[in-house]
């Protein structure tokens, strides 16, 4: 099955405006791999600055490495860029994209590398409301029990994402009008990454989290790219998507949201224990 992210703009009920006149595409000054050296004793890769990201990624996969989670548009990202702008990742835990850098010199760039994990555990989340969501992701965020991958959605972008993702509408179902998402990735070890998922999902109970299990986050998480690259298709058929993002700490993240003709959706990513990633997309009728 393929997601209709036209049949998803209708369904917001924003009315779409006048499709833009085609513009051709810049090119992207970036090469094709770019990888010239693997350190496994000290999980180093060296890289050259103009390597696009997506492509770099499918070489170290092939070689039994990873860069972990990659920032949304990698397609469209050279590692020097990714760097430079810290780029922050779709749902990764923790800063952007800099602190993978390890060392630049004349040969290139040295980035920190993981093996390909063994496994992935997921778990979902309901939690009442997306300030409490937010409180979960501190306390997770503090007590060093975040996994590699957590997003918050509040109760429109989760609509979005379960759409994206082909959530069958029982499950939908059980969001009520106010509550939020909480999606939960770990990765590693056989039974390891499951253990951790579930360790996560135990400390928040207090919280009135209520578990939705594994399935969601693993659809979530094999059909992620639908949303991401949803933005040029919306914009022929007369809709802009766009995303701003910011990031701010656990005392100044409160939300206020006022869309005039528009479909906002919130999501909250990229915890540390001093700050989290807020990050709005926007649905409106083209100009």
């Amino acid at each position: 099955m393929s997601w209709d992210a036209v049949a998803w703009a209708r369904s917001t009920g924003i009315a779409a405006g006048r499709p833009p006149a085609s513009e051709p595409a810049l090119p992207v000054l970036a090469s094709e791999g770019g990888l010239s050296s693997i350190d496994s004793t000290s999980w180093l890769a060296l890289v050259e600055p103009t390597a696009r990201l997506d492509a770099l990624e499918h070489q170290l996969r092939r070689a039994g490495w990873t860069l972990g989670p990659l920032p949304e548009h990698a397609a469209e990202l050279t590692v020097a860029s990714a760097v430079a702008l810290d780029a922050p990742s779709l749902a990764g835990s923790g800063r952007g994209f800099a602190r993978r850098r390890f060392a630049e010199s004349s040969q290139g760039i040295r980035l920190r590398i993981a093996p390909v994990p063994e496994a992935q555990g997921g778990c979902a989340l309901l939690l009442p409301g997306f300030m409490r969501g937010l409180e979960a992701l501190r306390l997770l965020a503090q007590a060093r029990l975040l996994p590699a991958e957590a997003v918050l959605l509040d109760r429109a972008a989760a609509d979005l994402w379960l759409s994206a993702a082909e959530i069958d509408t029982h499950t939908e179902a059980l969001l009520r009008p106010a509550d939020a998402l909480l999606l939960l990735v770990a990765q590693g070890p056989s039974g390891g990454a499951s253990q951790e998922v579930a360790a996560a999902a135990r400390a928040l109970i207090d919280l009135d989290a209520e578990t939705l299990g594994q399935d969601v986050a693993q659809a979530w998480s094999a059909t992620r790219g639908r949303v991401v690259t949803a933005a040029p298709l919306l914009q022929a058929s007369g809709w802009d998507f766009a995303r701003r993002e910011a990031r701010r700490t656990w005392s100044d993240a409160s939300v206020e949201l006022s869309p005039v003709d528009s479909w906002v959706g919130l999501e909250a990513t990229g915890a540390d224990e001093h700050s989290v990633l807020l990050r709005a997309r926007r649905l409106s009728a083209a100009a």
